[in-house]
């Protein structure tokens, strides 16, 4: 992780809070420490999504929660990615033990403006929104502290559904963003810059992916090129093959092999474009609709040459629109050529269904139209 921002914030530890917590003096004290860092995939569609964290709770047998801080802040998701993080919570005593989940509460509070709203979004190209939160939102994953010792957990959430827009809605914007907890020690990171024929290329998102048993491709971590065209992927589980594929507006996609990433390691994957070409649009529409508690995406894949081998890889990923009657999800400035169009589908934050859908041309100046249907 590249930059970390820490926070000075009041933070109500565990063993302060013992007595709300349902601990007594007859309680043994804690004897590890937990420092926490939250950072967030991009967000498409938005140029800010402003929350407010008001505690965090773990627990090691997902029935009694202990309060590990109230870091009472607020801050913009969109400025922890590409590499960066917020420590929401320093070092502080918490019982040792391995947590499994992590309990965020919102807060009805903006720490930063008294002026501004708690929780807000503003789209590309528009003004604030007022953001929708839950009341609590679970991060899974597992994470140890040792007795006597010092934890560290990343709390990374995930780009799929983090802002689910629905304009026909009494709530137009809610957050419905899932997470997940990682030990950093057992994570590594990949780092690259974007080239088009004459200059870096800003603004591009960029996606690190896995393949399972049968070639398909699992999005893992997704961010947004800065304005020097350089990307890094942070939170990425060690142990695994990763591909890093990117499609620029107007652009032929592109991809490379990043290689096996080991704990705590860096690696360079650059990526670097031919010059644009006239594109085409491609719009899915998803039925039946989503309901309150889901997410819903679509993705564009392609057969791309990255390190001797030709995988099915993703190059777009949207969040749909939820309308009246359907989902539909736009691509906008895709290069020609055929594509692999998928969905997927989460509910209340649970394993995503995805459909595997069909192969489909998009020709320059053209609009292609994609219906798929959920079970």
């Amino acid at each position: 992780m590249r930059a970390i921002t820490k926070v000075v914030l009041p933070i109500c530890t565990a063993l302060a809070c013992l007595l709300g917590c349902g601990g007594s003096s007859t309680s043994p004290a804690p004897t590890g420490t937990l420092a926490i860092t939250l950072s967030s995939d991009s967000l498409p569609g938005f140029s800010q999504v402003v929350v407010s964290l008001e505690t965090i709770e773990g627990t090691m047998d997902g029935s009694k929660w202990f309060t590990l801080g109230q870091p009472k802040g607020t801050v913009d998701l969109m400025a922890l990615q590409n590499g960066h993080g917020v420590v929401v919570l320093p070092a502080s005593k918490v019982y040792s033990g391995t947590y499994t989940q992590f309990r965020l509460t919102w807060s009805a509070t903006n720490y930063q403006s008294a002026i501004n709203l708690p929780a807000y979004v503003v789209p590309e190209g528009g003004s604030g929104q007022v953001l929708t939160m839950p009341t609590t939102t679970l991060v899974k994953g597992s994470v140890s502290v040792p007795a006597n010792g010092a934890g560290q957990a990343l709390f990374m959430f995930n780009g799929d559904q983090g802002v689910v827009s629905a304009p026909t809605s009494t709530t137009p914007y809610r957050f419905n963003a899932t997470g997940q907890a990682f030990d950093p020690s057992n994570c590594g990171r990949i780092l690259g810059t974007l080239s088009g024929p004459a200059a870096r290329l800003a603004g591009v998102e960029v996606y690190a992916q896995t393949l399972d048993g049968l070639g398909t491709a699992t999005l893992v971590r997704r961010a947004v090129s800065d304005a020097s065209g350089n990307y890094e992927l942070d939170g990425l589980p060690s142990g695994s093959i990763y591909f890093v594929a990117a499609q620029p507006a107007n652009c032929l996609a592109q991809a490379t092999s990043a290689g096996t990433l080991a704990a705590g390691a860096s690696l360079t994957a650059n990526l670097t474009f031919a010059a644009p070409v006239t594109s085409g649009t491609l719009t899915l529409a998803l039925t039946p609709k989503s309901s309150s508690t889901q997410g819903t995406w679509g993705e564009l894949r392609q057969s791309l040459a990255a390190g001797g081998v030709s995988p099915n890889l993703i190059v777009r990923s949207r969040p749909a629109v939820i309308g009246s009657a359907q989902d539909t999800a736009t691509f906008l400035s895709v290069a020609p050529g055929t594509y692999g169009v998928t969905a997927q589908r989460s509910t209340s934050g649970a394993a995503p269904v995805i459909l595997p859908g069909s192969q489909q041309a998009v020709t320059a100046g053209g609009t292609t139209t994609v219906t798929l249907t959920f079970p």
